[in-house]
């Protein structure tokens, strides 16, 4: 059985620093996609290195941070003292509380994909979600729909299995990743009624910046690829496929500027921090590439579920 991993880069375009720290781990052979910002400092710059390399294209919806792509004048999806989108948690509250129009969500997906498409030329190969909205419950099925209607097919399904029991993670994280997986587990069967691929598991949560280390990678991954190799055998469904697929969500980079870059106004702290670094450092380590090759890991793109 072939194990296919996908290495994605999560907010390309936040900044030039950024722009740099994912390119240097993607010349490395460490990392293949990256998920593309489209309000930040970096973006133009972003894209014009998807039209120069091989670094597989993908969109990072963003519905909670920054300025919106669409219509200035949205009624729920931004706040009206300043313009900007809500928040990563004031918007799943008001989602919550259904005080977000859905039109807004199924525009601003829309212009996100349009303005995409302009930029690098043609769609992106998959689209994830920045901080995981796109599988929000009130989310889901407009995220669904827009893929279907663009012809996309595939995206992330940002659930890590055994995440309650990764003690290395922040307690103060854990209630929100709990809760985010709960929630996409109810959302999964959302994403295959309307053909929405993703890969056959997910990790990256617990590894986020120092968390990350080679020990609690090799963990993680060989635990992924055990979890999906044994799900597949239980639906007697090697015959159909030989080989499984795992992502591991990353956040590589250099320092970004805390007063230029982000979203105009500056860098928050985890922008700013030389945890970008710490993880291309793990992600390109002799450690890792002879750990791919001693449990028969190929590295590869999104471009493989693609079809």
């Amino acid at each position: 059985m072939k194990r296919f991993l996908i290495i994605t880069a999560d907010d390309f375009g936040f900044s030039t620093e950024r722009n740099q720290g994912v390119l240097e781990a993607f010349n490395n052979g460490a990392v293949k996609s990256a998920s593309l910002l489209l309000n930040c400092t970096g973006t133009n710059e972003a894209a014009n290195i998807f039209k120069t390399t091989d670094l597989c294209p993908g969109l990072h919806l963003n519905l909670t941070e920054g300025t919106p792509i669409g219509i200035e004048n949205y009624k729920t999806l931004i706040a009206p003292t300043n313009g900007i989108f809500k928040g990563k948690f004031e918007l799943r509250k008001q989602l919550d509380s259904d005080l977000i129009n859905p039109l807004e969500i199924r525009q601003e997906i829309d212009c996100q994909i349009k303005l995409f498409k302009e930029l690098i030329g043609r769609d992106p190969v998959y689209v994830d979600g920045h901080q995981h909205i796109h599988l929000h419950p009130n989310v889901a099925e407009i995220f669904a729909d827009a893929l279907n209607r663009h012809n996309i097919k595939v995206t992330r399904l940002p659930i890590e299995i055994n995440m309650a029991s990764k003690d290395w993670v922040n307690p103060e994280y854990m209630p929100f990743f709990i809760k985010m997986i709960e929630n996409v587990n109810k959302t999964k069967v959302i994403l295959d009624q309307y053909g929405v691929k993703s890969t056959d598991s997910f990790t990256g949560l617990s590894t986020m910046g120092r968390d990350m280390t080679a020990d609690r990678l090799k963990k993680i991954i060989l635990e992924a690829f055990e979890d999906a190799e044994k799900r597949m055998a239980a639906r007697e469904l090697y015959q159909q496929q030989d080989f499984t697929t795992c992502e591991l969500m990353s956040h590589p980079g250099h320092p970004t500027d805390p007063e230029y870059g982000g979203f105009s106004w500056g860098s928050d702290d985890f922008g700013c921090s030389d945890d970008r670094i710490h993880e291309i450092n793990v992600l390109s380590s002799a450690e890792m590439m002879e750990f791919y090759k001693a449990n028969n890991i190929q590295l590869v793109s999104h471009k493989i579920l693609d079809n």
